[in-house]
């Protein structure tokens, strides 16, 4: 049921309602193509924990079309345990695409209830309601045929011709019919209301009283101000000089006072969705930090970060330095990679790379050169033997593994068979725990239909199948053998152009931090990290041998090294 804050988010006039379901089904690409690419966005909250600019409003959408696909729009009770699953998809969805602390989940749930109340609303008067509101018999959309069911929607409408629903729905269209205090605002809400207001006034408040913000959100468009609504903010302004601070305390602030009407629990007049009673009149009020505050704090973690730098640099010196009075004779050998058996060391080599499979990538590498001018070194050396590498078989759980020596459409097909049968294509999701052995912490992806797509239909890898496919060979080839001593893995979703470009820093300690958590780095080691290079969402695969200071980047289109000067510029620093 909507209060009279919230009767402007399903009471917009007809024409932008039409001009709403013109654009079709809202598919947010944006958040799916960023996910693809290990991507997340970065949320504020503002001083009431609310959510704001930027990236506010798109988180709200984004629930928006995440309860359409998860919840059934006959869903009555919110609160009905019936609902934990595809709450559970909602909230999973939701961080997979932004950094959001798990404290925020209860309010990322009731945003998305809200979101679902206001779609039914939009479905009864568009589709079923005239001019009138008088309920007419009407047919499935088939706009929305892909996530209402037609029995669905036949349930929808009986709930509708329900003679209490009718009752309810007569009451509330009278209440929302004319508004004493019409809200001007659109979609914009309190919240970012306040920060746009804040903003432009360049105050160091992080809030605003009630009733400033409840007259604000009540001025049109040419600045005009109607009467009733200024007589209201005059008699706040007056009560709020006059008015202990203690009696404010008791859930009844000085807007709601003069307007003296009924309060709806679980809200606070003229603050919006997500501020309750309990938090705002309780809680004790905190200042955000400023910019000059947030600056002195990383200088000081930018000093201490040094200091165990330097620490780190002084122990390795020592630890070197003794090492060398007993092992002069071994490091010229240590420096040599070493192979597991039936191995033999070799350079990848190809005279023309084009568009091929995996086995025939290019291989471009640099490393430091002493020539001055030259900047990097490139060169391509042959293969060192083509004998075939005598093998096993590997198992796991008592089955074969099957290779690609198979054709594709058997594997593929196998797989495809697998999905088809589980609940992964009707929109459940499977979680992939990765230990700090893969990529040296601990974290988890999320797999669902849109990935498997990808595999299925030759679409742009994300990052979550990429990540997969790391997990599984390290599972199967590695782990618990000498291989994890010499090769380790660096996700992809820590180091990309975005990130480079943003915070180089963050980047280069992300590195510095993967290095040390593989162990002392006295035994050779390849360093693979899947690379997006940002141009289209292309890959490249980049090995680092940091025993020879030597970079290689395995790119499956032709060009050189300077199609990605960040990723170099990071790696020499």
């Amino acid at each position: 049921m909507a209060n009279q804050d919230d009767t402007h988010d399903a009471s917009g006039s007809r024409n932008n309602v039409e001009k709403e379901i013109k654009r079709g089904l809202t598919v947010m690409k944006s958040i799916i193509r960023a996910r693809d690419k290990g991507e997340k966005f970065e949320v504020h909250w503002s001083a009431e924990d609310q959510l704001i600019e930027p990236n506010g409003s798109m988180l709200a959408s984004y629930i928006g079309s995440l309860v359409r696909q998860h919840i059934p729009i006959t869903c009555d009770n919110w609160r009905s345990p019936e609902l934990k699953v595809g709450k559970e998809k909602i909230w999973s969805e939701i961080q997979r695409s932004f950094h959001i602390d798990e404290s925020r989940q209860k309010y990322c749930i009731q945003l998305a209830g809200k979101r679902l109340r206001g779609f039914r609303s939009f479905l009864s008067k568009k589709f079923l309601k005239d001019e009138e509101g008088k309920f007419v018999e009407a047919e499935r959309p088939m706009k929305y045929a892909e996530i209402i069911s037609a029995e669905e929607w036949d349930n929808f409408v009986a709930k509708l011709r329900n003679e209490k629903f009718h009752e309810v729905s007569d009451k509330n269209r009278k209440r929302a019919s004319k508004p004493a205090y019409p809200y001007k605002k659109g979609r914009t809400g309190y919240a970012r209301l306040q920060q746009r207001i804040l903003a432009e006034e360049k105050s160091d408040a992080t809030s605003l009283p009630e009733h400033v913000l409840w007259k604000a959100a009540r001025v049109g468009k040419n600045g005009a101000v109607v009467e009733a609504v200024q007589n209201v903010y005059d008699e706040c302004e007056t009560l709020s000089q006059t008015l202990p601070s203690t009696e404010v305390q008791d859930c009844r602030s000085v807007l709601s006072r003069v307007l003296n009407v009924p309060e709806y629990s679980g809200r606070v007049r003229g603050k919006g969705f997500g501020v309750t009673p309990s938090s705002f009149y309780k809680k004790p009020k905190t200042k955000n930090p400023t910019n000059k505050e947030v600056m002195e704090t990383l200088v000081e973690l930018r000093a201490q970060v040094l200091e165990l730098q330097k620490e780190n640099a002084r122990y390795r010196e020592e630890r070197c330095g003794s090492e060398a009075k007993y092992t002069s004779d071994r490091a010229s050998i240590n420096c040599q990679p070493k192979f597991p058996e039936g191995i033999t060391p070799c350079q990848l080599y190809l005279s023309s790379p084009t568009y091929r499979s995996w086995q025939g990538k290019s291989a471009q590498h640099f490393g430091p050169t002493h020539k001055a001018g030259k900047g990097i070194s490139r060169c391509i050396e042959s293969v060192a033997s083509q004998k075939e590498v005598p093998g096993r078989k590997l198992k796991k759980s008592g089955k074969d593994i099957p290779t690609t020596s198979g054709t594709k459409s058997q594997i593929m097909m196998r797989l495809e068979k697998m999905v088809e049968e589980s609940d992964i294509m009707h929109g459940a999701i499977r979680s992939v725990d990765f230990d700090e052995g893969v990529f040296g912490i601990a974290h988890s992806e999320i797999i669902a239909k849109e990935d498997m797509q990808q595999l299925f239909e030759h679409e742009e890898l994300g990052i979550a199948v990429i990540h997969t496919y790391i997990w599984y060979m390290y599972d199967t080839l590695m782990r618990g053998t000498e291989l994890c001593n010499q090769f380790n893995f660096i996700a992809a979703s820590r180091i990309n152009t975005t990130f480079i470009t943003k915070n180089p820093t963050s980047v280069k300690n992300e590195l510095v931090d993967r290095f040390m958590a593989a162990g002392d780095n006295t035994t050779p080691s390849l360093y693979f990290l899947p690379f997006n290079s940002g141009n289209g969402g292309h890959w490249v695969l980049v090995a680092m041998d940091l025993s020879r200071l030597m970079v290689y980047y395995l790119d499956s289109l032709s060009g050189d090294w300077s199609k990605y000067p960040s990723m170099k510029k990071t790696v020499d620093a």
